[in-house]
């Protein structure tokens, strides 16, 4: 098989990835397994402020890849269920500041451990080497893949 097969391969390999472990079945197995029933956007934004902290709305945007809009309609749906917490920034008060409730810890946890379970079957029959080899090869392709969409924007911003 040429370089040029290979490639192909992979990027079909790596589609058919994406749209299996970010479609609505793969969603809706995790929130049915852990209780948690918020939409796919409300989740990233759970994940986002787990792993950030309290940050300004108007970063969501670059932690979750999703439209400002977007994140201000669920961020009130966040609040009214009590999944988050809004408040001013201190240092300028027009920037709201939002962050996980001990509820949104919680959920998230929850939803964490359910795809966690889920990855464990998946890859239940593979050894800890080849799970390994697999999370090294991936992160090495994630961050290849993020350095040409970053190469990429900064050509289409100069031309």
């Amino acid at each position: 098989m040429s370089r040029v097969d290979d490639l192909r391969k992979l990027d079909q390999a790596l589609s058919r990835i994406n749209r299996i472990s970010t479609g609505r079945v793969s969603s809706r197995n995790r929130s049915e397994r852990s209780g948690v029933l918020l939409s796919r956007p409300a989740i990233s934004i759970l994940g986002a402020l787990h792993a950030s902290g309290p940050v300004r709305l108007s970063s969501l945007a670059r932690l979750t890849g999703l439209e400002a809009p977007l994140i201000s309609r669920e961020i009130k749906d966040l609040g009214d269920g009590g999944y988050v917490f809004r408040s001013s920034d201190p240092t300028d008060g027009r920037a709201g500041i939002v962050e996980l409730s001990p509820k949104g810890i919680d959920a998230w946890n929850r939803y964490r451990h359910a795809a966690d379970d889920i990855n464990g079957e998946t890859f239940s029959e593979w050894s800890s080497d080849d799970l390994r080899t697999l999370r090294v090869l991936l992160e090495r392709v994630a961050r290849d893949v993020s350095k040409g969409s970053s190469t990429l924007r900064r050509q289409s911003q100069a031309s």
